[in-house]
């Protein structure tokens, strides 16, 4: 055996002066021996072959490692090599094979000399190996059994699943693989204690998530409007509440505005609290109804914020309304543009019937623009807008008579071209002064002209004045009007009204007052009742009514949408029938009006915070209890196990006491009055780069046993109630073996 060693420690020294440089040694030590004797493993009639092989490994950061080969000599077998991680051993089994795997560790500082006393002590201890392994072979081979007759070997449960190998009736579970029987997946990082391992998966604790659940997230999922950090939602601007929901402005401003300041600020065109009505354009001037964004104007306004006003009958369609008035199209007249224009207005010489021009006296052509010369001026003179200018030596209105000299100074009357001069004056041209006929006392003379008193007129004050001179609108023929056409009356102040009003009015100052039952300017029409109230066109005495409007004399408001067959209309507001609402009864009606609680969007209640149910008449409870507990007038009962204002959290265990310690074991109790479904106990050294290692005992046992701990050391002890997953604060304690 000291040979052995000393072969070994050769080789050892050989490898580690051949690979300085690279600080890498591998060698795999064997010993192989046949016998002849059969023994139970795996059957009796099998022969045995002993192989036992020695692995060394260092970590990392060493300037050596060693690897193993698998016996086959096929392929090269790398351990995971991770700076400061215990390295799992891995045995190669082949057919009728016996392994025994022995972990030693060099340290760093041996690597640079064969001679250093710690390799001393490494070929040392293989040394004691090989004795215990030639121990073992010769009495494996004595025909007694591996074992001695007082000790029978453990098996392990289902063969540890050929994933681990099986130590004292216990597997040693290979990499990624755990459980009693190396029958589970491992999962990574062993879930970072924040989760459950299932079939190789973490189903990780609420507020983790991830492969290893080392990701903390928002135990309430944050709404859109709110990005979850560190577990907890960061909401946007005028979002509030735990998952960033609740809109720190009613309904959200709409989304037509801005919180600010929790009041909504709106956007252009809304307006209301919550930016939900529709702005109307000049807030229809205040001679409309706004509905829904839409001037309903009042009568004798138009236009789309009711700022025009409107014109009759809508001018006809045969022109533009201009602030209330027609400006009617080319070849239309009247107030509503309804009559044919004639060329002109026949110069207002003329009547207009039906666009024809029917000339006053001493006018003519198609537009009456031609003024007509008293017979034609004889044909003594020329005719420059109905007056003659006469020829030399003629005179007169018609140029009929013979001009006088200086014709006689208009104090006499030229008769055949000679002056018969007026009272009072004399000569050829009458140029001397006399006031005829001594005014007859009806006037005063003045350098020969008589100012006549009121009441009369001529040159002599023989002559009746008519009234007001007829207005210059007819001839006074003693004292009396007779008017030009067009006009009447004692004066000839009143204007003659079209047709005479066909008999069917009274003529006041030129237009027609009919008589009930007729209309329009010369009472040639037949009226509609009430005149259809100026809310429609009257067309043969049957009123057409505007949009809005209806009834026979359209004196009826029409409702929006015929209150959409779910109501009546009663004068134009629409009386909705049971279970609908709104102007047009287009809306459902919410139960009790949502208790004024909610808001009621078709039919269906969307309550306020804090209130629940189909008309928000109870009280809700904080994230609906989550599940786990009733809701009893806004607050939470919670379900056995559960506790929190939203039973959210696991009732924790209490009194954690240690009834026991040893040097590698720790006795605790504690305890808990509700019922869970499992404890976690974990336990970690106190000192820096300690290993957490934890179990779980059943939800009905108050204690636990803590066992393989090492002597003299401080562990830092947590114990977790589980129900449903879900794990309750710990409750710990600080113990040293």
């Amino acid at each position: 055996m000291a040979l052995s060693a000393w072969v070994l420690a050769s080789v050892a020294i050989f490898l580690f002066h051949q690979d300085a440089s690279g600080g890498l040694i591998k060698r795999i030590i064997r010993q192989k021996r046949e016998t002849g004797i059969n023994v139970t493993l795996p059957e009796d009639n099998q022969p045995v072959v002993f192989n036992h092989v020695y692995n060394i490994n260092v970590p990392v950061g060493s300037l050596c490692s060693v690897d193993l080969d698998s016996p086959s000599g096929d392929s090269e077998f790398k351990l995971p090599s991770e700076p400061g991680k215990h390295y799992q051993e891995h045995t190669l089994n082949e057919e009728n094979q016996i392994v025994f795997t022995h972990r030693i560790n060099i340290p760093r500082r041996a690597c640079g000399c064969a001679a250093a006393p710690d390799i001393k002590e490494l070929l040392s201890r293989l040394e004691e190996l090989e004795e215990l392994v030639s121990s073992l072979q010769e009495q494996c081979g004595s025909g007694s059994g591996c074992c001695s007759s007082a000790q029978t070997a453990k098996e392990c449960p289902q063969n540890c699943n050929e994933r681990g190998q099986c130590i004292n009736g216990q597997c040693i579970c290979d990499y990624g693989y755990t459980g009693y029987d190396c029958g589970e997946l491992a999962c990574p990082g062993d879930c970072n204690d924040q989760g459950k391992c299932v079939d190789g998966k973490c189903v990780c604790f609420d507020g983790y998530a991830g492969d290893d659940c080392s990701f903390e997230v928002c135990l309430v999922p944050c709404s859109e409007y709110g990005n979850c950090v560190n577990g907890q939602c960061i909401c946007m601007e005028g979002f509030t509440g735990v998952d960033c929901s609740k809109p720190l402005c009613l309904n959200n401003c709409n989304n037509r505005g801005r919180c600010v300041e929790e009041e909504c600020v709106c956007d252009e065109g809304y307006t209301g609290e919550d930016c939900s009505e529709l702005i109307c354009p000049n807030d229809c001037y205040d001679r409309g109804r706004c509905i829904n964004g839409t001037c309903y104007c009042e009568t004798g306004f138009t236009g789309e914020d009711c700022g025009d006003l409107a014109c009759p009958n809508d001018c006809h369609h045969n022109g533009h309304c201009e602030n209330g008035v027609c400006m009617c199209n080319e070849g239309f007249t009247g107030d509503d543009c309804s009559l044919l224009r004639c060329p002109n207005d026949c110069h207002k010489q003329g009547r207009c019937v039906n666009g024809e021009c029917v000339c006053n006296e001493g006018f003519l052509g198609p537009d009456c623009g031609e003024v007509r010369c008293l017979n034609d001026c004889h044909n003594q003179g020329q005719c420059v807008n109905g007056q003659c200018v006469c020829d030399e030596a003629f005179m007169g209105e018609d140029c009929s008579e013979l001009r006088c000299p200086k014709d006689c100074n208009n104090h006499g009357q030229c008769v055949g071209g000679k002056c018969q001069c007026d009272e009072d004056y004399m000569g050829e041209d009458c140029g001397d002064l006399r006031c005829l006929h001594d005014c007859h006392n009806r006037g005063q003379c003045i350098k020969g002209q008589c100012v006549c008193d009121e009441g009369f007129v001529g040159e002599d004050c023989s002559q009746h004045r008519c009234p007001n001179d007829c207005h210059k609108r007819g001839k006074c023929v003693d004292g009396q009007c007779v008017c030009e056409e067009a006009f009447t009356g004692l004066d000839c102040n009143e204007l003659r009204c079209p047709n005479d009003c066909n008999d069917h009015g009274r003529c006041v100052d030129g237009q027609c007052i009919c008589d009930e039952g007729y209309t329009a300017e010369d009472c040639s029409e037949l009226t509609c009742p009430q005149d259809c109230n100026r809310r429609g066109r009257c067309v043969n005495g049957v009123c057409e009514c505007n949009e809005g409007f209806l009834g026979e004399d359209c004196g009826e408001l029409a409702c929006i949408n015929n209150c959409n067959n779910q109501g009546h209309c009663l004068n134009g507001q629409c009386v909705c029938d049971e279970g609908f609402t709104g102007v047009d009864c287009g809306q459902r009606k919410c139960p009790d009006d949502c208790n004024n609680r909610g808001q009621c969007i078709d039919g269906v209640c969307l309550c306020d915070e804090g209130y629940e149910g189909p008309a928000c008449a109870g009280q809700s409870c904080p994230n609906n209890c989550n599940d786990l507990g009733r809701c009893v007038a806004g607050r939470c009962v919670c379900e056995e196990g559960f506790i929190g204002a939203d039973c959210s959290d696991v009732s924790p265990p209490k009194k954690l006491m240690v009834t026991k310690v040893t040097d590698k074991t720790i006795n605790l109790e504690w305890a808990n009055e509700n019922v869970v479904n499992e404890y976690l106990i974990s336990y970690i050294p106190t000192s820096i780069d300690g290993l957490e290692l934890q179990f779980r005992v059943p939800g009905n046992k108050t204690s636990a046993t803590i066992r393989e701990l090492e002597p003299g050391v401080e562990y830092f002890i947590r114990v977790f109630a589980i129900l449903r997953n879900k794990k309750s604060i710990p409750i710990n304690a600080r113990i040293a073996t």
